[in-house]
Formats: structure tokens, C-alpha cells, sequence
């Protein structure tokens, strides 16, 4: 999904299940800032040890596959457990299953889910629900360079949905996936959506239980926002628009807005000649109140409980396998 589910639609969605404004806002941010949050940064504030961030999306899907395996099923790919992996949804032509399947409202990442909603910390919640909401737009595919992610013969980008380009991603696109038995093959990528909205609304619903009609009006809105078939997304400037409509007191979403509250680049001193300048940064007045200090914090929390809980056992299962 890209930053029309993962912001507006969440956005919607967030203040439908009855988070006020505010707080509707930084779960949408937070949603996707999971994919803008790409650049690592090393702050210094005096201390021996400076602070590093954790990225949780990647630019580059050539980096080692140490480096995707902590990033991809973390927090786009979240593989379901074992009985989740004989749900219809994933019956393919060959038959071949995998541990690290992506699957759809699966176990681990309802899990997940709710672990944040439990936190109450709004940052976990926003990227957790962006973990969440993805299982339905990446389902059938792996955050790992694998062949069971093969959609073209001899293809050597075999890394998540990389074959499928942003097919997956888009809200009105129809496209198709012949790994998958032929009841499956056509994907309608906005009957998942739909579906990702329902059950996110109905995990983000606060006080009283979700509500069927307020449910059936959620889901009729985006429906008739996404509209009509659109395989390249030329539209989504014009659906837009029209999720803008269904927000209270909108806010729009400034990549910068967090980060520059945050911290600040410092002066470099004189560099040497032909030495390339490296940008050095240091904490605002502050820091840990901040949107983006929280949010940083919040990512390595969510890093931690997924590959504690759920990652390394399923490398451990993948290696008595081998």
C-alpha cells in the first residue's frame, strides 16, 4: 500500500473507530512514516554513546538479506504462523508453501496489532496498523529474496512483490498473480482493500463495540472513493480529494514535519580538502517530547517484539528444515 491507505484511508478510518483529531492524525502519520522513516541518522548530544535510529523501509532491495529480513517482514511482510498457511487464499499452481508467507489478517500480525493497542502509545499503533493493513496488499509474498516470490521466469528480482512493480500497492488496480490456483489468478486489488479497512476499523474501535452500520458506511465511503478500475493510479490525485472530504479537521502529511521539530544538522567544522561533507546532528530543546523522537523509539519497540516473538522462531523452524 502506499500513502493513500497507509495515511488518508487510516486517517478516516482512525477517527470513524472514535479517536479524537489529534490523535487520528499522529496513528496516520505515524502508518506512513513507517515507509518515509528510510534514512538512517546517527544524533550526537554530548554523550559518549549517540543515539541511532532504526529504518523501517528501505530504498534499496539489493541491500544483504540480513538487512531486509529485520526491515521487509517486519513491518510490510508479516508472515502468518503455520495454520495460517493452509488458508484458501494461499493455494498456489505448485503447491509450495512457506514460512515467511505474507497473510491476510494472519496471527502474528493481528497479534501485533493488538500488543500496540494495548501499549496505548499511538507511534506503535500508527506502525502497527501500517504492518497490519500491508498484509492484505502484500499477501502471498515474502519480505526475503526468494523464488516462491516469482511472477516472470529467470526474473533476478526476486524480493517481496519487486516483479509485480506497485500493482500491488494501488487501491483500483486488477491485476494478476498466476502463481496462484485459477479461482485465484485475478486479483482485485480493491475488494482487499475493502477488506483491510473493515478489519482495521473493527480493531481500532473504541468504547463500545464495532457498530455493523457505522461499519457498512466506513466501507461504502472508501468504495465509492476508489471507484472504477484504474491499473496505472492515474486517479489518485482525484481520490484524494475526496478522502480530504471525509476528514474532520484535516491535517496533511509533511514528511519534514517531525523530523524538524526534532533535531537540527550542526555546523561542520572546516572539512580537509576533497573530503566529502558528512552531515553531523544534535537533539532541539526538548527532543523527547517530540513527535519524531517517539516515533523512533516506538519503531525499535515494534522491531524488537517481532523478531523476538515471531521472527526467530521461524528462522529457527527454516533451519531444522534445511
Amino acid at each position: 500500500m502506499d500513502k493513500e491507505f497507509h495515511f488518508y484511508i487510516t486517517y478516516i478510518i482512525a477517527q470513524r473507530a472514535g479517536f479524537n483529531d489529534e490523535n487520528s492524525y499522529k496513528i496516520a502519520y505515524a502508518s506512513q512514516y513507517t515507509d518515509d522513516n528510510n534514512i538512517k541518522f546517527i544524533i550526537h548530544s554530548g554523550d559518549p554513546d549517540p543515539f541511532e535510529t532504526y529504518i523501517s523501509q528501505t530504498i534499496d532491495i539489493t541491500q544483504p538479506q540480513a538487512t531486509l529480513m529485520r526491515i521487509y517482514p517486519a513491518f510490510h511482510f508479516m508472515p502468518g504462523n503455520e495454520q495460517d498457511l493452509f488458508t484458501p487464499s494461499v493455494y498456489r499452481h505448485d503447491g509450495k508453501l512457506h514460512l515467511l508467507n505474507t497473510i491476510p489478517n494472519g496471527t502474528n500480525s493481528k497479534k501485533v496489532l493488538q500488543e500496540a493497542l494495548n501499549s496505548g502509545n499511538l507511534y506503535r499503533i500508527g506502525i502497527a496498523v501500517h504492518m497490519y493493513t500491508d498484509t492484505f496488499a502484500h499477501q502471498n509474498f515474502i519480505g526475503f529474496d526468494d523464488s516462491f516470490n516469482s511472477l516472470i521466469a529467470l526474473s533476478p528480482f526476486d524480493i517481496g512483490h519487486a516483479e509485480a512493480a506497485h500493482k500491488p500497492d494501488w487501491p483500483a488496480a486488477v491485476w494478476d498473480d498466476h502463481r496462484l490456483v485459477s479461482s485465484l489468478t485475478r486479483v482485485d486489488n480493491k475488494r482487499r482493500f475493502l477488506q483491510a479497512v473493515k478489519y482495521t476499523y473493527s480493531f481500532l474501535k473504541q468504547g463500545n463495540p464495532p457498530d455493523q452500520n457505522e461499519l457498512n458506511q466506513l466501507v461504502t465511503d472508501i468504495d465509492k472513493v476508489i471507484g472504477k478500475r484504474d491499473d496505472n493510479n492515474q486517479l489518485s490525485k482525484n481520490r484524494v480529494k475526496e478522502y480530504k472530504k471525509l476528514i474532520k479537521n484535516m491535517k496533511d502529511y509533511n514528511e519534514d514535519e517531525w523530523i524538524n521539530k526534532a533535531i537540527e544538522e550542526k555546523q561542520p567544522d572546516a572539512p580537509l580538502p576533497d573530503s566529502p561533507y558528512v552531515p553531523t546532528y544534535a537533539w532541539k530543546r526538548g527532543y523527547k517530547t517530540s513527535d519524531w523522537y517517539q516515533f523512533q523509539m516506538a519503531v525499535k519497540e515494534h522491531q524488537k517484539l517481532v523478531v523476538d516473538e515471531i521472527l526467530k522462531p521461524i528462522f529457527a523452524k527454516m533451519e531444522a528444515i534445511i
